[in-house]
């Protein structure tokens, strides 16, 4: 474990922590163990303290944004960015592996694949919007 120099007293000695375990600690101190207690300070805790008119409401706390499920055949953002350029339209063919748009992210260039083949149905997003992973990109039919 830890080595340390202890002043005991106006003295210096040299110190192992042996063992830690909650509250106790063996401390070797010259090649003698001793069992120390180690109480901590209480800390002044500031309590706060709501009458029932200041607690929320917590049915109207909802998540926003995105929906938690995306149909089947959207092609999602596997990671966050901004959209550089869109590489299909509405109505297009595309194959599975075929890039869909470029995102830049950490000053790189990525091409976002499709993971679906198919018709493109409906595009999500346009050039210069920030994406995040999990965001919807089009929708393949």
């Amino acid at each position: 474990m830890k080595k340390y120099k202890l002043e005991i007293n106006n003295k210096e000695f040299n110190t192992r922590i042996v063992d830690y375990s909650g509250n106790r600690v063996i401390v070797k101190v010259n090649g003698h163990d001793y069992e120390v207690n180690v109480t901590p300070e209480e800390k002044s805790i500031t309590r706060v303290v709501r009458t029932r008119k200041d607690i929320p409401n917590l049915d109207v706390l909802h998540k926003s944004g995105k929906p938690e499920t995306v149909a089947a055949g959207t092609v999602t953002s596997p990671i966050p960015g901004l959209v550089i350029s869109l590489k299909v339209s509405v109505g297009d063919t595309v194959q599975k592996g075929d890039t869909i748009i470029i995102l830049e992210a950490m000053k790189m260039e990525s091409e976002i694949a499709s993971t679906a083949s198919g018709t493109v149905k409906k595009i999500f997003v346009k050039e210069q919007q920030s994406l995040q992973e999990g965001d919807p990109i089009i929708e393949v039919g």
